[in-house]
């Protein structure tokens, strides 16, 4: 399908202003808890305006709500001048100071955008970034713990697009690494600005044709790395839909050290390299070299030179305080038996750092939540009232799943996703009530609905997904299960625990502390890539080649540690640039060698590149296809396919 046809239909021609409901907390209705809340922000005195900030070794978040969150329940009354007027009377002279930044009001917005935000005020990290993202249109990196309200300033991004192309001819790409992430975003922004007839679009790996069809009216497209890769790499006109992309909203951008990384660092490399004016606003966790990705990114199209503007803030900044504990116990043992140590040692956890608070236990597999939740249920009942270490259930909770109705009598759930939608539903509503404790599920409740959980224990590190079996949860993974603990509406201290192998201790302690430094993994699979971006025609010289890879994270790493990457037939030196140019000369040339890409003065490819970029096949399984006979029998092919034997 051409992208013409997609996009053409789309006009962004905003309704008729709507005023938004106003948020005061001195209106007649707003709840005691809010003014109170405000009154403690008002007076609150920060002890240093430094914006970035560490975290001991003990892995302990000494944290204090950095803003209100929520202030205010929003109300039914409408929004007008005297209401400006109001609101600005009941902060006499100026708005509280948090932390050293004096807090901004949604209020300064223009009427049909405020409605976006129905608060009295953003938060201190929200109210620093303020300017550089919405009075700006400069490139903006933000490294900041979970719970920070960041996504926040990815919509503050989308207001200053709004405003500033007034006719709707744009479009506007959110990233991020998982499509439970990306269906989250599309159902909260669907509804957020909808007023502003600015429709959404999911773009992932399960979209159909008639999803497709959606993006031609679609003003905000979401995706994941991967589907906007294969997917632009499938138009022939792409270049049409990169000049009508505006902004480009990176969530999670720290996965770039993650084996999916090289596919981001990619599609951004692309973006970058394109004529079309794209302004880049990335979110990251806390991690020691963010500047990195600043130098990336670049501050805009004409100064690429010049880094992103950068703000980094510290744990401080976390509006719950969160203590994080890594656990490692002798794995000697194969997985299911290590299962059976972990089953061991979790009760005992639970009971020292619960406090007989909300509990949520992340298992690997649904068996897994199954036989937990039950472990649990007959630990709960064997012990005595006064040391149980969560109450009975006060109300009974009808499931259809035998074996669930049964944990839930001793306060215990489980929940995943081979549940019926209708348990899975009644166990959400008996934790939100407090009539069930414990929920043991997987990484379905990881992202979406929000759950008072005090106590986050993540028993196990090893996944299994797809056929490459057992491997190690990636970064991305542990942190969203982990980020469940300590939500700022529900609690104000939150407990997380991983529990794993002796050896991983070193690696998840890094992780959860924010050392651990963003490398790039593109020179893993540089070669699919650049042949990619061949048959985009994004390059077609060899100096294009080098312009292209130049303009990558990879060539930002390499330049401050070169020993990290090891690149076959690449000899170490200090000089970083030579070394780029070598194995992009290398890369293309087997690219051509294997008559993938032409030999001509301007590079194109061929038949089998196209093939090779358009299904995302590797290039060592280009080759082995490639050298089968013309008429290659099946057990050629199998015998092509399969290891040879040891």
């Amino acid at each position: 399908m051409s992208i013409l046809m997609l996009i053409g239909g789309f006009k962004y021609s905003p309704k008729d202003r709507q005023s938004p409901t106003s948020s005061s907390p001195f209106a007649p209705n707003s709840s005691p808890t809010a003014r109170v809340t405000l009154r403690r922000a008002t007076i609150r005195s920060a002890p240093t305006t430094e914006c970035t900030g560490g975290e001991e070794l003990g892995f302990e978040e000494n944290t204090r709500p950095a803003t209100p969150p929520e202030l205010t329940q929003p109300s039914s009354q409408p929004s007008h001048d005297s209401n400006r007027t109001a609101h600005t009377n009941s902060f006499k002279h100026s708005p509280p100071i948090v932390h050293g930044i004096q807090l901004v009001s949604p209020y300064d917005l223009p009427d049909r955008l405020r409605q976006i935000f129905p608060y009295e005020l953003f938060n201190a990290v929200q109210s620093q970034c303020y300017e550089p993202i919405y009075k700006s249109n400069n490139n903006v990196v933000i490294s900041a713990p979970t719970g920070c309200g960041k996504t926040i300033l990815l919509e503050l991004a989308i207001c200053k697009l709004i405003e500033g192309h007034k006719s709707g001819e744009f479009k506007i790409v959110y990233q991020a690494p998982t499509k439970s992430l990306c269906s989250e975003r599309t159902r909260d922004w669907g509804r957020k600005f909808s007023h502003l007839n600015l429709t959404c679009a999911e773009l992932t790996g399960d979209t159909n044709q008639h999803e497709m069809i959606k993006v031609r009216d679609a003003s905000i497209i979401i995706t994941t790395p991967e589907k906007w890769d294969s997917i632009t790499r499938k138009w022939k006109d792409h270049q049409k839909l990169l000049q009508l992309v505006k902004l480009f909203l990176i969530d999670e951008v720290h996965v770039l050290k993650d084996a999916r990384g090289a596919t981001l660092e990619a599609v951004v490399s692309r973006m970058k390299s394109s004529d079309s004016n794209v302004r880049f606003v990335a979110l990251s966790a806390t991690v020691p070299n963010s500047e990195d990705i600043a130098v990336w990114l670049g501050k805009n199209c004409t100064q690429k030179d010049v880094p992103a503007h950068l703000h980094r803030f510290g744990e401080e900044f976390r509006p719950v305080k969160l203590k994080k504990h890594v656990y490692g116990f002798d794995g000697q043992a194969n997985d299911f038996v290590f299962e059976k140590v972990l089953d061991g040692k979790l009760p005992g956890l639970i009971q020292k750092h619960s406090q007989k608070k909300p509990i949520m236990v992340f298992c690997l597999t649904r068996k897994a939540c199954e036989k937990t939740a039950a472990l649990l249920a007959d630990w709960w009942s064997r012990q005595r009232d006064i040391d149980r270490t969560w109450p009975a259930p006060t109300q009974r909770t009808r499931v259809g799943k035998k074996e669930l109705q049964e944990v839930m009598l001793c306060g215990v759930s489980f929940h995943h996703a081979g549940l019926d939608q209708q348990d899975r539903l009644a166990v959400e509503t008996s934790y939100l009530k407090g009539d069930t404790n414990v929920i043991c599920c997987t990484s379905t409740l990881a992202v979406g609905v929000n759950l008072p959980c005090h106590l986050v224990v993540l028993k196990g590190t090893v996944g299994y997904q797809g056929g490459d079996g057992p491997a190690e949860l990636s970064d991305i993974e542990v942190m969203q299960m982990l980020g469940r603990a300590g939500r700022p509406q529900f609690d104000d201290s939150a407990v997380a625990i991983i529990m794993t192998r002796k050896s991983n201790i070193d690696r998840y302690q890094k992780m959860v502390s924010g050392q651990d430094v963003l490398e790039s993994t593109l020179h893993l699979n540089l070669i699919e890539h650049l042949n990619s971006e061949v048959g985009l025609g994004s390059i077609k010289t060899l100096h294009e080649a080098k312009n292209w890879l130049m303009g990558t994270f990879l060539s930002v790493r390499m330049r401050l540690n070169p020993d990290y990457y090891k690149l076959e037939g690449i000899p170490l030196e200090r000089d970083t640039d030579h070394r780029l140019e070598l194995v992009c000369e290398r890369d293309l040339k087997l690219l051509q060698d294997h008559q993938l890409v032409s030999r001509n003065d301007s590079f194109m490819c061929t038949e089998y590149g196209n093939a090779m970029s358009r299904y995302m096949v590797t290039f060592d399984t280009m080759k082995s296809i490639l050298s089968l006979p013309e008429q290659a029998t099946t057990e050629d092919i199998v015998s092509k396919a399969l290891p040879k034997p040891l």
